[in-house]
């Protein structure tokens, strides 16, 4: 059964975490060929479409594909972990990906840091680290507008019921990012690139940074996505090709009820069903010699149970030594720390949550290249915060003003999270 985890998984670690208490349980993310920073780059080499800001995969990878491909399809499932998709084909809900294996591949590889969609999808649709990019986060504070913005509503955290209220105080999604857009990059080579989105969220702002130069096919059902997939795919033509899909209910219900929770699980069956059924079995034979078909997600995710030790609400002592709210997610808080207060924000986190966090400075989190590699983002260390929280096991802090009733997360270092799977067909 070709999964090739020994030949990367030797390559990974935890680093200087590995002597922690729970720091085994840590995976750093690989920006130097094991890692999903270095899935598109590799995805224009096989396209002939130049090079990208990080490298390709690492040659214990790359060995195991062609050289070249006229079609490449990236089918991303949000949230779908490494360890959660084989669990789910070792107990019989991931029947026809266990099957396919005797004709594919199963790679594990590392998400970013952190491991939030945000960033994931900006690492796609650029070929650069969050570190080079700039979109680190969920929630990130952006000094040049003085306020805390959501990275994937394009809003101020504080805005309720708002999507893209950014606009209004000048903010232009396209011009945001400071690395060339894939499809731009693709189409001085030569390469069709196409994104298959949910019709929600098809022209979100984040979505407009993501896809200047790509066409865009918004979907409303699995149906939807995978006929136009298909069809596209059996319409001849001269150029490569760059597909990409987006399926966001398993991330979805994870958080809602928890990682293996049946109806996450459910859910995942029933999307393989229809891409197996509607766009595997529906390809042309010409067509499925020369494409290469992708599964992968953006991130893992870890099963974490609510608990109101970990709220900050109940932490007046710690908050009122921040100057704001943290930023980024609940599983890699950023922490900006009032003047003169560093050492009482560590002494509570001691006291508090005695061995359940690590808590990094900014310039640790610069030295140890958490957020990738290569020429840092201009406004970088605004970005990071004073103190960066590293939650062991399945820790947290929460802090928005409404009930947490999340049972699964993602966002920090755990293996769980920080391993995604390449399943390629």
């Amino acid at each position: 059964m070709p999964i090739f985890d020994q030949e990367v998984l030797q390559h990974l670690g935890s680093g200087p975490f590995e002597d922690s208490a729970g720091g085994n349980e840590l995976i750093l993310p690989n920006y130097d060929g094991f890692g999903l920073v270095n899935l598109t780059p590799t995805i224009a080499k096989w396209l002939g479409a130049g090079a990208l800001p990080a490298p390709v995969f690492n040659h214990a990878i790359l060995d195991q594909f062609e050289d070249r491909y006229q079609n490449v399809v990236v089918i991303l499932v949000d949230a779908l972990g490494y360890n959660q998709l084989i669990r789910l084909m070792e107990i019989g809900k991931a029947p026809l990906w266990k099957a396919r294996l005797e004709r594919g591949k199963l790679f594990p590889m590392t998400s970013i840091s952190p491991s939030t969609t945000a960033s994931a999808l900006t690492t796609i649709w650029t070929g650069a680290a969050p570190n080079q990019h700039g979109v680190i986060g969920y929630e990130m504070w952006y000094k040049s507008l003085g306020l805390i913005m959501n990275n994937i509503l394009h809003t101020p955290i504080t805005f309720r019921g708002d999507v893209g209220g950014l606009s209004r105080a000048g903010f232009e999604p396209t011009n945001f990012m400071n690395q060339l857009p894939l499809g731009q990059r693709f189409s001085h080579y030569g390469v069709e690139s196409h994104a298959f989105l949910p019709a929600g969220i098809a022209n979100s702002g984040l979505s407009q940074m993501h896809l200047p130069g790509s066409h865009l096919h918004p979907f409303s059902a699995e149906s939807d996505l995978f006929l136009n997939m298909r069809d596209l795919l059996n319409t001849p033509g001269n150029k490569p090709r760059f597909l990409y899909a987006y399926w966001s209910d398993v991330d979805s219900l994870m958080h809602r009820y928890g990682t293996y929770d049946l109806r996450t699980t459910e859910q995942f069956f029933d999307f393989s069903n229809a891409l197996f059924r509607l766009l595997l079995d529906g390809l042309d034979e010409c067509v499925k010699n020369e494409t290469l078909i992708l599964l992968t997600a953006d991130h893992g995710s870890l099963e974490t149970p609510v608990d109101a030790h970990y709220d900050l609400a109940n932490h007046p002592g710690l908050t009122s030594l921040l100057t704001m709210a943290p930023t980024n997610e609940g599983r890699m808080p950023f922490l900006y720390v009032k003047p003169g207060q560093m050492d009482n924000v560590i002494e509570y986190f001691e006291h508090a949550w005695s061995g359940e966090f690590i808590l990094l400075n900014r310039q640790q989190v610069l030295d140890l290249q958490l957020l990738g590699n290569g020429t840092d983002h201009p406004d970088l260390e605004n970005r990071i915060g004073d103190l960066v929280a590293i939650p062991l096991g399945s820790k947290y802090l929460w802090w928005p003003e409404r009930s947490n009733t999340m049972k699964g997360r993602h966002g920090g270092l755990h293996r769980d999270e920080m391993l995604v799977p390449l399943f390629a067909m």
